[in-house]
């Protein structure tokens, strides 16, 4: 045996009986360690929680029993107080068990037996009659005494507890730095033997552990990589290669390089660079390719990775960007730079149109998310539809969807703008048929405005805020139409958002009123009702009718509070007339919002409690267009409103696209023919019979027949000869304010027989 292998002999003897007498050492220090830290873990330091839940078992009682005197709810004063009291009991019946003899333990009882003693009381006090306040808050001032003494005791136990666990904390340490001064000297021993030993072996097993795990590397990578010779031979292809081969449907680890590999390698070799990056194609995957030259070597490393999710991800991505998601049409961000191509490159005209459908937020605005977005693509597939079956000489069109209910269209390739005119009737007339959606049917027009390059703008931005401007025009008559762009739209939206600042105000400033127009019964001649007719007495711009601000009202919502307005005004003057003696019904127009709010039925009763009037004195009129817009929604809401007991009348009848099939099924007492059928009833035949249709309808439906605007006395002699029953228009009155319909009813005023 040689000199140094006796010397590590040696050293290994005298670490061996080192290490079994500081292990003995170690072992007895280590038992009393597990003693102290046995009572700590076992006994101090549950003894800590067993407090802390005590305490808050306690304190919780004082919460309950003011709750009970604030409510007087004493069932659930007993349910929340046992709850409490059986925690206090438990955690104090744990720590009864944690600390037998203490005296604090006794005034701790005490003072718990007092708070229930308390509780008891002030149980018997609340349930007597009457109930004595002042000694309920006697009793619980008793309560917050008794708490207030048993703080004291809880921190006595709570310090008794922490003085135990200092003693074997400070136990604990004693064992513990032994144990860790005997650890550190066997420690030190065998340090020093391991480094005299194997000093020279651990420098040869890093470097052969090195040089293994170099080897490995390319084998257990995760990634594919390739090593190839100068040739493009492949000398090596990891696991992870064979693994993206099978998933790419290849048999042959050559048909994964790329087709171009070759070039690339000619143009490193001819720049002198050693790395170059760039992405192919194997069938409908796409790889991400870096070859990396070795040249000392006489090799070139290729690390291949499969990004075709990253790239069909990066095309949903651009996808969404200019693509609506719920109508698969292309959005305004792609409308506008396909607008700014055409502007820079179109030699013929192009024009921008908006279609916007009339009333439609009411209905979103009543349906979920889903149906919306429902309606929404039935109506896109509708407008697609009706711009497919133009001719083959007509201009090009592509469609999109903007925000909330709006598309618009690009139309290039126009030659004239008459094409204009039969694509734009073409596109109101495709939405005469209702749109079904879940089962539902919606009617719907169109309001569309029209701006056409270079007359009304020669870059984007002008030409589509003209259009808008043209469509807003269009919406505010009433929609159901379309226009090209004037100057004058421009000096109009000046105005209107001016009107509607003032609109806003109009209300807090008292600046609107009702004008009333008598309604005639035509055989008796005395008047039977008056219809309610809004005015706005503007301080500068003096009377504005309704035509011109009632369409502001309806885009901005003011409509809702400004008929709620309405509504109770009538109503009140109608309770006045009746108190006089005069038994009219009281007509008020609903707008299309106003009928479509949630809360409209609640109004209705609201207004009827609060003025006193009887139902049946008020008649709410809808026009034919409102009431089909929804008409299974229409159908409710009238059903509700005529078991108030509420008359119903269709005001406008014969301009919108009733269904016959609906309309008997609504419950209406009246239909009101409209006043563009009465203008040249006398002199037109076909206004005639329309006017006598209507009128034949309303009998067959049962309902009384109303005609409006009639000015003449030939007017009046053919509504009396075609069977209609009430009239309203100037040849007998204006509308008038109260006092003069008060005047009129006063002097017993009679329609001419």
């Amino acid at each position: 045996m040689s000199s140094i292998n006796r010397k590590i002999l040696a050293i290994y003897l005298l670490a061996l009986v080192a290490g079994i007498a500081i292990s003995t050492l170690t072992y007895l220090r280590g038992e009393s360690v597990l003693r102290a830290g046995s009572a700590l873990t076992e006994q101090s330091l549950p003894r800590f929680d067993t407090i802390s839940h005590l305490r808050n078992a306690i304190f919780s009682q004082k919460p309950v029993l003011y709750e009970y005197y604030a409510t007087a709810d004493r069932t659930a004063f007993l349910t929340r107080y046992n709850a409490a009291r059986e925690q206090t009991l438990l955690g104090l019946r744990a720590l009864r068990d944690m600390n037998q003899a203490l005296p604090e333990m006794a005034r701790l009882e005490a003072g718990i037996d007092r708070i229930h003693t308390q509780s008891k009381r002030l149980d018997q006090t609340m349930n007597s009659t009457p109930v004595d306040w002042d000694r309920a808050r006697e009793i619980l001032a008793e309560v917050s005494e008794a708490e207030a003494r048993i703080t004291p005791e809880l921190e006595a136990l709570v310090q008794i507890n922490r003085q135990q666990v200092i003693h074997y904390s400070q136990e604990t340490r004693g064992n513990t730095m032994s144990m860790m001064q005997m650890v550190l000297g066997l420690t030190l021993a065998g340090l020093i033997m391991a480094l005299f030993i194997a000093y020279y072996v651990n420098a040869y097993l890093r470097d052969t552990a090195h040089r293994r795990l170099l080897a490995i590397f390319p084998e257990r990578s995760p990634n594919p990589m390739l090593r190839l010779s100068e040739a493009g031979e492949v000398l090596f292809a990891n696991d992870a290669t064979h693994d993206l081969i099978g998933l790419l449907g290849l048999t042959d680890v050559e048909e994964i390089l790329p087709l171009d590999l070759e070039l690339h390698l000619m143009q490193l070799n001819a720049a002198g660079q050693q790395r170059l990056t760039w992405e192919y194609s194997v069938g409908e995957h796409t790889l991400d390719c870096t070859v990396h030259l070795l040249p000392d070597l006489h090799v070139c490393h290729l690390y291949l990775a499969d990004i075709t999710e990253r790239k069909q991800a990066e095309l949903r991505l651009v996808r969404q960007a200019l693509q609506d998601a719920v109508t698969g049409l292309p959005n305004r961000r792609l409308f506008r730079e396909r607008l700014e191509i055409t502007l820079n490159h179109e030699q013929a005209h192009c024009a921008v149109a908006l279609i916007r459908p009339d009333r439609i937020k009411l209905v979103l605005e009543s349906q979920g998310y889903a149906a919306s977005d429902n309606l929404i693509g039935a109506m896109a597939e509708r407008l697609m539809a009706a711009l497919s079956e133009h001719p083959g000489h007509a201009p090009a069109v592509d469609i999109f969807r903007f925000e909330g209910a709006t598309f618009g269209l690009l139309i290039t390739q126009l030659a004239d703008t008459s094409e204009l005119d039969l694509l734009m009737r073409r596109l109101q007339a495709a939405m005469l048929e209702p749109l079904k959606v879940e089962e539902r049917e919606f009617f719907f027009t169109l309001s569309i405005g029209v701006a056409v390059s270079p007359h009304h703008g020669a870059d984007a931005e002008t030409l589509f805020k003209n259009a808008e401007a043209a469509v807003n025009r269009i919406r505010s008559e009433g929609g159901n139409g379309f226009r090209f762009y004037t100057q004058d739209l421009s000096e109009r939206t000046e105005q209107w958002l001016a009107m509607e600042q003032g609109l806003r105000r109009a209300l807090e400033r008292n600046e609107l009123l009702l004008h009333y127009q008598p309604q005639v019964n035509l055989k008796s001649g005395e008047i039977i009702g008056a219809e309610a007719l809004i005015r706005w007495q503007n301080p500068e711009r003096g009377l504005i009718p309704p035509m011109q601000f009632i369409p502001l009202a309806e885009e901005t919502g003011l409509i809702v509070p400004i008929g709620a307005w309405v509504l109770r005004t009538a109503c009140l003057q109608a309770k006045t007339w009746l108190d006089l003696g005069n038994d009219l019904v009281m007509a008020v127009n609903i707008s299309a919002r106003q009928f479509q709010h949630p809360g409209f039925i609640d109004l209705v009763e609201e207004v009827l409690a609060e003025t006193g009037l009887p139902a049946q004195h008020l008649e709410l009129e809808i026009t034919e267009s409102v009431a089909m817009h929804d008409a299974e929604r229409t159908t409710a809401t009238l059903h509700a409103l005529r078991q108030i007991g509420i008359q119903l009348s269709i005001d406008d009848f014969g301009t919108g696209f009733s269904s016959l099939a609906y309309l008997r099924r609504f419950p209406l007492s009246k239909l009101k023919v409209d006043q563009s059928f009465v203008r040249n009833l006398s002199v037109n035949e076909y206004d005639a019979t329309i006017a006598h249709t209507v009128i034949l309808l309303g009998h067959s439906l049962q309902l009384t027949v109303i005609a409006e605007g009639v000015e003449t006395k030939e007017q009046l002699d053919v509504l009396r000869r075609l069977g209609c029953e009430e009239m309203q228009g100037y040849y007998f009155s204006r509308p008038v304010p109260a006092a003069d319909l008060s005047a009129l009813l006063k002097e017993g005023r009679r329609l001419a027989a």
